[in-house]
């Protein structure tokens, strides 16, 4: 199946962390990759130098200062996306963080959602339990599979009820955690991945992992040799070729840096590692950041 209708899509961006390069960048090579009608939104504090292909929007009323929304277990600013009135329903949503290369056509997330309603996310864990959820919803009825929202598909209109949630806790949870029930608590000690995640448990999808793929995941192992071996297999070499984006995290695989990796470096986050050993990541990221040697 093709998606053949219109795609919105979502940047959230605050603060001087990325440049208005990060959104431009996204902005032509998602459009280089796909013949799909595409509509981008940024919800931003700053929109200087953006490209004008981009719908600029303010971040909306949550009622706390924006360092409050960005200060704790990652972006709670990307609630905006599900306030009601804010993105158009009825249209296939994408949303991606800012450090994402996007490398393939943007459609093949979109013909996932479109296979199976829901919400999509990046995988998080390795024992995929969202594909029997109806077991672990009869053995542990609180548990949820725990995705990352780097990448997410997703309808807005089925989802207005994460926003609306959140203007209801998020206050009582500043005002006074401790009154709160601890599993509530525990959302908001975290930020906006379990929030989600937690929110969307009976719908919670994971892309496929010749689509949409975290680098720690693919190109990275807890054991160097694995990393090695998985670069030189047939059928992993062909799967990155299929992918359409690769998402980033961790000061160390943050684009600023990987520009400046050279052939066979040591690439180190947390306990996953890799050589480097990727020059079109590299090329990629020269060219959206205008380093040398693009």
């Amino acid at each position: 199946m093709k998606h053949q209708g219109a795609i919105q899509i979502v940047f959230v961006k605050w603060g001087t962390k990325y440049g208005p390069e990060y959104v431009n960048g996204l902005v032509t090579n998602i459009r280089a990759g796909t013949k799909a009608a595409l509509d981008f939104i940024c919800f931003t504090d700053d929109a200087t130098d953006i490209s004008p292909d981009v719908d600029i929007r303010p971040f909306p009323d949550f009622g706390v200062p924006v360092t409050t929304m960005t200060s704790r277990g990652g972006s709670l600013l990307k609630m905006s996306m599900f306030l009601k009135g804010q993105l158009k329903t009825g249209v296939p949503t994408l949303y991606i963080d800012l450090d994402s290369s996007v490398i393939g056509d943007v459609v093949r997330l979109v013909d996932c959602l479109e296979q199976r309603r829901g919400m999509y996310m990046l995988q998080r864990h390795a024992i995929p339990h969202w594909r029997f959820r109806g077991l672990v919803k009869a053995v542990a009825p609180d548990r949820y599979y725990l995705a990352n929202t780097a990448v997410m598909a997703f309808y807005v209109e089925d989802w207005h009820q994460i926003a609306e949630r959140f203007m209801v806790d998020f206050p009582r949870y500043l005002e006074d955690p401790a009154a709160m029930d601890p599993a509530t608590r525990r959302l908001y000690d975290e930020g906006n991945e379990r929030i989600i995640s937690q929110a969307t448990r009976d719908a919670s999808r994971v892309f496929p992992n010749d689509v949409a793929i975290k680098f720690t995941q693919e190109y990275m192992s807890p054991i160097l040799a694995i990393a090695a071996l998985k670069d030189r297999l047939p059928h992993v070499r062909a799967r990155r070729e299929r992918q359409v984006i690769v998402s980033y995290q961790g000061e160390s695989l943050k684009p600023a840096e990987l520009v400046h990796a050279e052939q066979g470096d040591l690439i180190l986050y947390k306990y996953y590692k890799t050589r480097w050993a990727y020059p079109e990541l590299s090329r990629y990221w020269r060219a959206v950041l205008g380093a040398p040697g693009s």
